[in-house]
Formats: C-alpha cells, structure tokens, sequence
C-alpha cells in the first residue's frame, strides 16, 4: 500500500500513487485526533471527545495515569472534567435528597422524637442512644440503601477486623473546589458527626418540620455541644454507624474479610479493603486525602 503522508489516502498501485501526487490541486492535509492514553486516532474532534467520556477511557487514565508522561499540569483539570461527566455517585455535598419523602421526616420528628422527648424517666443519655435509630434510617434511605448508588457517597470502614477496640476510618466523597479533583476525605469521629447532623438539619428546608428540627438540635446538643455527654455515648454511636455499614455491605454480598494476626498484614489487608470500598462504579480510584493510614 502507498500512503500519501499530506491526506493519508492509500493507494494499492504506485502508479495511482503517483498521479495523486502530482495532480495540480494539492491534496487537503487531513488533521488527525489523538488520544495519548488509549493510543487511538480519530478522524474528527468530536469522535475524540465522545470517547474521552468512555469508561475505557477513563480506566485507562486511572491505571496508567501515573506513569505516562503525557499526562501533565496542564491537562489534570480536563480529565478530571470528563471523570465527573461519567461519574455516577454524587459528592456527599450534593447528595440527591429527591428520594427523601416527608413520611419519614415525620416519623422522625412527630412521633420518634415528641414520643421520646415525653419520657421524663429515662435520661438524656438513653434518649440520645433512642432518637439516633432516626438518623441510622435515615442515612440507611439515603446513603446506604441499594436502589440509589448515586448516593453511595460515605464510607464507615473497621480498621481492623478481629480485635476487640475497634477503629473506623471515616470517608466522604468530595469535590476539590480549587483542582475540580474528585476525593475521598477522612474525617475524625467528631467531624463526621458533624456532617451528618448539618445535612441532616438541612434536610428539613423542604418540608419545615418543627419537630424534626428540634431532633437534630437535641441530638446536636448531647452529641457535640455537651462534652461529657459525647464522650459518653462515642462508643454507642460508633457502633451503631459501624453495624449500619456492615449491614449493608452483606446486602452488598460482599466476601467476608481476613483476619491478620501480624500488624503489617493487617494494615496492607486494610488498605486493599479500602481501595476496593472507595472504587467509584465507573473504575475511577479518587485519592483519600487526610487519612493517617
């Protein structure tokens, strides 16, 4: 075959070849569109950008991101834009609260919490550990339930299986307002605690339940506004969010982990859990940021 380098027409004879070439109107000099991570061409622009938005595409970046150096400064923004456009979960931030029906908003505020509220023989402490299975239902509707992966958006991982103090890593997906880059963020037990009474409180914009929003409030007030009282109920809260997550990773049929008895084993068998947990639906590893593992 004859290619012609100014079109990259082919021709099968020489002679055809060379009438081509030196016809009087010069030949167009064709562009061609390359993808440098997928090593393909294309004819046009917009067949560069259709497949720039593939999950190939995009798991080619992931894979082998790293070590091409084609990839630079200049075009991190970019791919982080086409990783958002295939991107199917929503940041914690922008959780879709369109699934949220005001039945539940009520049963948490005018019965769970007038209900509870009226108990003048229990304490504070036991009304706390009651009113917080409204706010394990709720995260279980939103953020832990099958039907709505785009709000899977929240990780409670056990550090270490098999020992007797346990220790979570706590982990909300995020957008990077100044890099655009999707990632991981590992909060403290009392940040985290935080960000989940905040959107639980503004969660009632909609709806302007009373009640819900003195729910929210008294559990703010036990849980992060009265020291001893938080210091108290920790381990009774983490539990009740770490067996919340286990539940669901068993309706997830997920394989049970192993249970290593040197600490090196234990922390490399975490960090593989965890990569596997933090994997986005598209292939897409985000960076963990501020984690200490």
């Amino acid at each position: 075959m004859y290619k012609c380098i100014k079109c990259n027409k082919e021709f099968q004879y020489e002679s055809k070849y060379i009438i081509h070439k030196n016809r009087k109107k010069e030949c167009n000099i064709k562009k061609i569109y390359n993808c440098n991570i997928c090593k393909k061409e294309f004819k046009y622009e917009s067949k560069l950008q259709e497949h720039e938005k593939t999950k190939k595409h995009i798991n080619n970046i992931t894979i082998h991101g790293n070590n091409n150096h084609n990839i630079n400064s200049t075009n991190i923004n970019s791919f982080n834009n086409i990783i958002q456009l295939t991107l199917n979960v929503n940041s914690f931030k922008n959780t879709d609260t369109t699934y949220l029906r005001k039945a539940l908003i009520e049963e948490v505020g005018e019965f769970m919490y007038v209900e509870t509220i009226a108990k003048k023989y229990i304490s504070d402490i036991e009304k706390v550990k009651i009113l917080f299975d409204g706010v394990i239902k709720i995260l279980e509707h939103l953020h832990f339930n099958l039907g709505i992966e785009e709000n899977h958006n929240f990780k409670i991982l056990l550090i270490f299986p098999g020992i007797k103090k346990t220790v979570y890593e706590y982990l909300i997906l995020e957008i990077n307002s100044e890099t655009n880059a999707i990632i991981w963020n590992a909060l403290t037990y009392e940040e985290i605690i935080d960000r989940i009474l905040n959107h639980l409180y503004l969660l009632n914009n909609k709806y302007k339940n009373d009640n819900y929003d003195r729910f929210v409030l008294y559990l703010r007030r036990h849980l992060i506004d009265n020291k001893e009282h938080a210091n108290e109920l920790k381990s009774y809260i983490q539990t009740k969010l770490g067996d919340m997550y286990i539940n669901f990773n068993i309706k997830q049929k997920k394989a049970s982990r192993e249970i290593k008895d040197d600490i090196e084993e234990k922390v490399k068998e975490y960090i593989t859990y965890r990569t596997h947990e933090c994997k986005l639906t598209n292939g897409y590893k985000p960076d963990i940021i501020n984690s200490n593992i």
